[in-house]
């Protein structure tokens, strides 16, 4: 077996309804039944999503405070005020502001913008700039992807006679703060419809507020924030995605196209392409240093000045990735230091971890560990700690962080994602705050990934025609998830190991009508846990591969698993360990004889769970069999009857790597002799009765036609059922000794069943070792080997290679 990394679910829909607007819309049930569950009911719904329009865009003046704000900046606009535009250092907040800015300038006013330093300042809008603005001869402050939290900071413009419009898209606190005007769609008492916007989501309908108009062209830089904030592409965001990147894939801006170019992409730029290449290079400016290299990049006309800028932030980028490889090492040796402590809630903390990663770090934690991280950086001068937090299904972060406000002066952030500042010494109250509310929260079963599927598929059922309509579905991001799809039980024709540390893997599938590719990114390592031509269920995303002008279907694969017991042949006279790391050793149990080297080996290390065939007897042996999930035979047993009764106590057993090889068998004939050839050698010795053994075997081997090394084994099978005796080298044949049967010799019996033994279990195939595993014990898991298996002699061939085969 192997298990997948998540539990896969897909919900269920109706079917007929299904049916029904796939039939009305001629699309695939399989897109239809994707529009079922993200809501889309009906087929005028059904049509408003397919075929997203801008004339779909709600009127900005249902925003509350929106109307205020735009007589304001009018007035402000007709007596010639400069204006501040207060933005933020992250790829909204970056594209928020040189929306506003290019709004701005094309109304002919005089505006400027502030974004504060990540590390100088930290988040959100701070006293001292108002300060500075006001020093500069603001009146008007307009925040954006911001604000919202601000209660002390508006007050204070107040006094200071600014004027603050704030913007912002983030989750409001209890008390708001008083402004000239707060337009923020999440605002308690806010009429309008779509609650999910960005920042630079909000920032455009202020513009729209402002031109009477959708300013569609600036829906490159709109769909660039949308995208890398990460907030559901539904609705309005799904309609300014759409048209944003139709416009990106054209786009005239310099500073887009430059950052297009240094991302190395060179096909139709995707949502993904946005979320994975250009929004992390804007979002490096502001994480490493100050976020004006990226404002200046997005809001420059002169080319020269684009490809510089986009330069900068792709060595910046670079430098965020090694930064954040560190970091993560970093804290995940910390968690695995105390294990116990991060239980419920990962809350690591250090001197000298640039702020500006820190969410990049938590979200990879979260990736490995699955619960709830908070990553903090320590500034030992002030005694204080900046960090972001990622969540999972079940703990809404902003929720917790509520609870926990007595120790944070600032915080911020929705249900999955958050940030905070607090002193040093409160970091250990609140993440046992918030472990208590995790244990209260989160179910343990929470505690496991969870990936959604749109259905179940035969890999037959794969074809270009429902790729092709899926592609109607795009832009996805959340809200909007690239569709998942599961995939029934197919067999694994051929594994292929890719890339320049073979860190990659493609599985060829055998479906009923064909082959099909399955490609796993970063599922390298997961090859030495698939055996030949196992069935396996994957789950996956479904693309088409175009390569030399050919367009072929193929599977993303992002869990797999095998459903079944895997028998991995790996039979061979040396033994490489290394092949078994990836196991968790508290579920292998090893079996090999007792008292041999491997036994000594093997017993050397006191966590391993070791047995032997000779002691299998013993109810201690049977019931470490019975606990352990991986078997490793590591030496042949002594009978075939053993292997079977051995075995039987593993039946829970999920894999079974039969490692044994032929060398065990050095001192065994390669053939038993025959009733014939022992009848031949007793008449040869009864013609003489008795005689020097040494001074005739030369006459022994020319009458009977056997090899000395035979001959001495029946003389010991003579010896063993009273038929001879040899004493000082005189053969004595017994006369009128009782009759038995040869069976009744230990060394003949030995040399039979070893005989069997190493026919069956060590020159078998692999198709025949996995037919008498399944033949002959009762597997729990058993299934997946019906047909297909490999008929070639690999076992065999494999021994050969070693160089030293009997």
């Amino acid at each position: 077996m192997l298990h997948a990394r998540a539990k896969w679910q897909f919900e269920p829909v109706d079917e007929e309804l299904g049916r029904k607007i796939a039939k009305q819309l001629g699309i695939h049930p399989v897109v239809s039944n994707m529009l079922l569950r993200r809501g889309v009911t009906d087929v005028s719904q059904a049509n408003r999503f397919l075929n997203p329009a801008l004339s779909d865009l709600h009127d900005p003046f249902l925003m509350d405070g929106m109307d205020k704000a735009a007589e304001r900046i009018h007035q402000a606009l007709t007596g010639k005020e400069p204006i501040l535009i207060y933005g933020d250092y992250d790829a909204d907040g970056v594209s928020s502001t040189s929306l506003l800015l290019k709004v701005f300038a094309h109304l002919g006013a005089s505006v400027d913008y502030y974004i504060p330093h990540r590390f100088r300042e930290g988040y959100g809008i701070h006293k001292e700039a108002l300060k500075l603005a006001k020093e500069r001869g603001f009146s008007l402050v307009i925040s954006v992807d911001t604000g919202i939290s601000a209660v002390e900071e508006a007050a204070y413009a107040k006094e200071l006679g600014l004027n603050l419009i704030i913007t912002d898209h983030h989750e409001p606190q209890e008390v708001l703060p008083d402004a000239l005007a707060v337009i923020n769609p999440k605002k308690p008492g806010c009429p309008y419809p779509f609650k999910m916007l960005a920042g630079v989501g909000v920032a455009f309908k202020l513009a729209t507020a402002l031109l009477n108009r959708v300013p569609e062209e600036w829906l490159d830089i709109v769909a660039l924030g949308t995208i890398a904030d990460l907030v559901p592409l539904v609705d309005e965001n799904r309609i300014l995605a759409y048209y944003g990147l139709k416009r990106m894939n054209q786009t005239e801006n310099k500073g887009i196209q430059s950052l297009i170019e240094v991302s190395g992409i060179d096909r139709t730029l995707q949502a993904a392409h946005v979320g994975f290449a250009l929004g992390p290079r804007i979002n490096a400016s502001g994480r490493l240093d100050s976020a004006d290299t990226a404002v200046r990049l997005l809001i420059t006309d002169d080319c020269d000045e684009a490809e510089e800028l986009a330069g900068s932030l792709d060595k910046m980028n670079w430098e965020r990735q090694q930064l954040v490889e560190e970091m993560t090492l970093e804290a995940i040796a910390e968690v695995e230091e105390n294990p116990e402590q991060h239980q419920y809630v990962i809350v690591v903390a250090r001197p000298g971890w640039n702020v500006g990663v820190v969410g990049i770090v938590a979200s990879r934690l979260v990736e490995k560990y699955y619960r709830p991280v908070l990553i903090l950086g320590i500034d030992e001068k002030k005694q204080i700690a900046k960090g972001s937090a990622r969540s999972i299904q079940g703990f809404h972060l902003f929720q917790a962080l509520s609870q926990c406000k007595e120790w944070l002066p600032h915080f911020g952030g929705h249900a999955m994602a958050a940030g905070m500042t607090l002193k040093v010494e409160d970091i250990p109250k609140l993440h046992d705050r918030l472990s208590c509310l995790a244990k209260e929260w989160i179910r343990p079963e929470d505690y496991t990934p969870l990936l959604t599927a749109e259905g179940e598929l035969e890999a037959d059922q794969i074809v270009s025609g429902l790729i092709d309509q899926l592609a109607a579905l795009a832009p996805y991001g959340v809200g909007n998830p690239t569709p998942l799809f599961i995939i029934k039980e197919t067999q694994i024709s051929r594994v292929q190991l890719m890339g320049r540390q073979k860190e990659h893997m493609k599985l060829f599938l055998q479906g009923k009508k064909g082959m099909i590719n399955a490609v796993g990114f970063r599922l390298g390592s997961k090859a030495n846990s698939l055996a030949p031509h196992v069935n396996v269920r994957l789950l996956g995303e479904l693309q088409m591969n175009e390569w030399n002008g050919k367009r072929a279907p193929q599977v993303i694969i992002r869990d797999l698993e095998v459903p079944h017991l895997q028998v991995f042949d790996w039979r061979s006279n040396r033994k490489d360990w290394s092949r078994l790391t990836e196991l968790d050793m508290k579920k292998v149990c090893f079996v090999c004889t007792l008292g041999s080297p491997l036994f000594k080996q093997l017993t050397g290390h006191p966590d391993w769970i070791v047995v032997t065939w000779e002691q299998l007897k013993k109810e201690k042996q049977q019931q470490s069999l019975k606990q352990s999930r991986y078997l490793v035979l590591v030496e042949s047993p002594p009978t075939l009857k053993l292997f079977k009764k051995g075995l039987s106590y593993g039946y829970e057993a999920e894999r079974i790597y039969v490692m044994f090889g032929d060398k065990e068998f050095d001192d065994l004939l390669p053939k038993t002799p025959t009733r014939d050839d022992f009848k031949k050698l007793y008449k040869a010795i009864a013609r003489i009765g008795k005689f020097p053994y040494q001074k005739y075997l030369p006459s022994l081997m020319r009458i009977t036609g056997l090899q000395k090394r035979v001959i001495s084994f029946m003389i010991q099978v003579f010896e063993e059922l009273g038929f001879v005796t040899l004493e000082q080298d005189v053969l004595i044949l017994q006369k009128h000794p009782a009759k038995k049967p040869l069976n009744e010799s230990k060394s003949y019996q030995t040399q039979l069943d070893r005989e069997h033994v190493l026919k069956t279990l060590v020159y078998s195939s692999y198709r025949d070792l996995c037919r008498y595993l399944f033949s002959r014990i009762a597997f729990k898991h058993i299934g997946g080997y019906a047909d297909g298996l490999q008929g070639e002699d690999s076992s065999y061939s494999r021994l050969s290679a070693t160089g030293d085969q009997v």
